[in-house]
């Protein structure tokens, strides 16, 4: 699997854990996302993980508290599910036909072996 679909796949896995929203939020996108590039993502993804990253860093933190933690910490449940939602919509367009992140590659199908002749009974 891809760099980035990995990266993904394990903020998805944290979204779809149990326990509140905001929390996993907060995991999902401080723990896999945050360090991502947008120039990382294909072209078409690129505008929503950007918009993602700026409602995920509006907030000014408290002390040492991440600013993702104390931006989500504002938010209302349903905000912070909205945004859940757009990084499980980045992930799943990652394997969508015209977002691939890797190209298709052909392979050989597999070469049949030669029968074996069946033991003869007697």
């Amino acid at each position: 699997m891809p760099y980035l679909a990995k990266r993904f796949e394990a903020a998805v896995s944290v979204l779809v854990a149990d326990g509140p929203i905001k929390k996993r939020l907060i995991a999902a996108y401080s723990e896999h996302l945050d360090d991502l590039k947008s120039s990382e993502l294909p072209v078409k993804l690129r505008p929503a993980f950007i918009k993602l990253h700026d409602a995920l860093h509006s907030v000014k933190p408290i002390g040492r508290e991440l600013c993702v933690k104390a931006t989500i910490r504002k938010m209302s449940s349903r905000e912070a599910g909205g945004h859940a939602r757009t990084i499980f919509l980045l992930f799943s367009g990652l394997f969508h036909k015209d977002q691939r992140s890797v190209p298709l590659r052909a392979v050989d199908a597999p070469k049949k072996l030669p029968k074996k002749p069946l033991p003869s009974a007697g």
